[in-house]
């Protein structure tokens, strides 16, 4: 299986309803312009030694980072996703030191060669908060060359401490289909709902 490419990446502002409430999301917007993403699990680690040798380790999952790289940096979406202000009057953006980056889910959808044949998976993040950035800017030289941007992101457990999920399909429009339902039917009970992997 080979990765060959990334689209159709969006995300929703995460809503509750109150303490032991299922999850659920605002409407889905589009972050247009997905070039790459990459996630660095990050995880809680003991070990023990005896005889000069390792006996025992234990590691657990604490959260996960997740770098994005983007064509453009639009502003209606950074507001949303680190909680900056326009003013109406001006129209101009605002990064305030008392921003408040909102929770919410996000997703993508990952092209994949597997044995000769493109397959699509569906992956999504179902909390997670993005970091404050400013784009880089270089002046023009003989060449012309694009900036892009990259953005940093922290995804961690859900109430069910579920903090990835997707699905592998045959279609893009089968995986368009499932990460739409990501945000429209959030992941709940896992005991109510996941098998082990095995055949009945």
């Amino acid at each position: 299986m080979a990765n060959i490419g990334v689209q159709n990446m969006k995300y929703a502002l995460l809503v509750t309803s109150g303490e032991g409430a299922e999850t659920t999301y605002q409407t889905a917007k589009e972050f247009i312009g997905a070039i790459s993403a990459s996630i660095t699990p990050n995880s809680a680690e003991a070990s023990l030694y005896g005889d000069d040798k390792l006996m025992e380790y234990s590691s657990s999952f604490q959260n996960a980072t997740i770098s994005l790289s983007a064509a453009n940096d639009d502003d209606g979406v950074f507001a949303d996703l680190l909680g900056r202000k326009q003013e109406t009057s001006t129209g101009r953006y605002r990064s305030n030191i008392n921003d408040i980056a909102p929770y919410v889910g996000f997703g993508y959808i990952v092209s994949k060669m597997v044995n000769g044949q493109t397959k699509y998976r569906a992956q999504f993040f179902p909390k997670m908060k993005f970091k404050p950035f400013v784009p880089e800017a270089s002046t023009k030289g003989e060449n012309l060359e694009f900036k892009t941007i990259t953005v940093e992101g922290m995804t961690m457990p859900n109430k069910y401490g579920d903090w990835e999920s997707h699905i592998d399909v045959d279609s893009l429009a089968a995986a368009k289909s499932e990460l739409d339902k990501y945000f429209t039917q959030p992941l709940s009970d896992p005991n109510a709902n996941t098998s082990n992997g095995e055949g009945a």
